[in-house]
């Protein structure tokens, strides 16, 4: 046995010193490559039912039955950000949020890899150019809190898609936008692009002192099953202002039509006339002290115009949170977040309206890398 090992060892040595010097060579990118992420894990507890599962996105039921405890690390996230340091850059993100969809559209229970961003830019002079994944040119101004859902369907509106764009940077201060992007962000459908038509989004962005202002705008078309016409409208305009060394007030006022693509009108849609119209915001207050804690508090509200939306027992025609979170910075790599939120839905049912509460309480752990 001792004799078989020694001739199967000299043997490998042997033809390892054979091969070309080639193939123990390791490849390297001829780009600089920044690899990024955060490690990130939440427990989460329901006093009643909200749909999105690990999402808090607006309240189904107020059944004590419906009470739901969860603890996820699919908020966990990695990147790459590409650069040849002059002209050409890239960025590849992902994380582990997506839902696999049967071929009738529906969401289903198995959670998948998910392209958050996959883009390429191009800079000449003042321009670049952007083709790929991306966030659409809603302002991108965010509640403090640790859900992933970020407030959506309770006056944040975000969301990313495939997109050509053309960004023109008049100065450090001033800068335009201009996009034409994907109409749907469902995957399955044919809903928005059997329209054959682009969503098109226009973004100016200004800067005063340390404060930002960002004015959005957004015009498409859906198309139903039916062939029906559904227009998408929105405007929406966003604010981060630093107030003191302590205080930082940011967020979005908007109003439109059909915005589900954007996280808006709590995900209802119209067509030929019909279309859901919608106002919304939010507001966050970031308090952040010297040392290792900081704290938000943030209230939202999505308000669908009542009138085009028909009673039944899924009909919801106002969505608000308010909700408030503690942040503390340990050993200066990890952040843990407590945070509580109010959710108040109401629904539309034909015997009148109800308003349907809930009580979320997170605590989340987040390694960035």
């Amino acid at each position: 046995m001792r004799k078989s090992a020694a001739v199967a060892v000299i043997s490998v040595l042997a033809l390892a010193s054979v091969l070309p010097l080639g193939a123990q060579e390791t490849a390297s990118s001829k780009y600089k490559v920044n690899f990024y992420g955060h490690i990130k894990s939440d427990v989460s507890y329901d006093v009643h039912g909200v749909t999105g599962d690990d999402y808090m996105q607006y309240v189904a039921s107020e059944a004590d039955a419906e009470k739901d405890f969860r603890s996820s690390a699919r908020g966990t996230r990695f990147g790459l950000d590409i650069t040849d340091g002059d002209k050409v850059s890239g960025k590849i993100e992902t994380d582990f949020l997506g839902l696999s969809e049967s071929a009738g559209g529906t969401a289903g229970a198995t959670s998948d890899l998910r392209i958050r961003h996959a883009y390429v830019t191009l800079k000449a002079g003042k321009f670049e150019i952007l083709a790929g994944q991306a966030w659409h040119l809603t302002p991108l101004e965010f509640s403090g809190t640790n859900n992933e859902f970020a407030m959506g369907y309770s006056g944040v509106l975000w969301y990313r898609a495939p997109q050509l764009r053309v960004t023109y940077k008049y100065n450090d201060k001033l800068s335009f936008a201009a996009a034409a992007v994907r109409p749907t962000r469902k995957l399955t459908d044919s809903e928005g692009t059997a329209s054959g038509l682009p969503q098109g989004q226009a973004q100016a962005q200004l800067k005063v002192g340390k404060a930002k202002f960002t004015l959005m705008g957004a015009l498409g078309e859906w198309r139903n099953a039916s062939w029906q016409r559904g227009e998408v409208q929105l405007v929406d305009f966003g604010y981060n202002i630093p107030l003191t060394s302590l205080f930082t007030l940011n967020g979005q006022v908007w109003t439109g039509q059909n915005l589900y693509d954007f996280l808006g009108g709590i995900g209802n849609m119209g067509y030929e006339g019909a279309e859901v119209k919608a106002s919304g915001g939010f507001a966050n207050l970031l308090i952040k002290p010297a040392g290792r804690f900081s704290y938000n508090l943030a209230y939202g509200v999505d308000n669908p115009v009542n009138s085009k939306i028909a009673a039944s027992a899924t009909a919801r025609t106002k969505n608000s949170t308010l909700l408030a979170n503690a942040n503390w910075l340990v050993y200066d790599k990890v952040t843990i977040t407590l945070e509580a939120a109010r959710q108040v839905t109401e629904y539309k049912l034909t015997t009148g309206y109800e308003d349907r509460d809930n009580l979320h309480y997170q605590l989340s752990f987040k390694f960035p890398f």
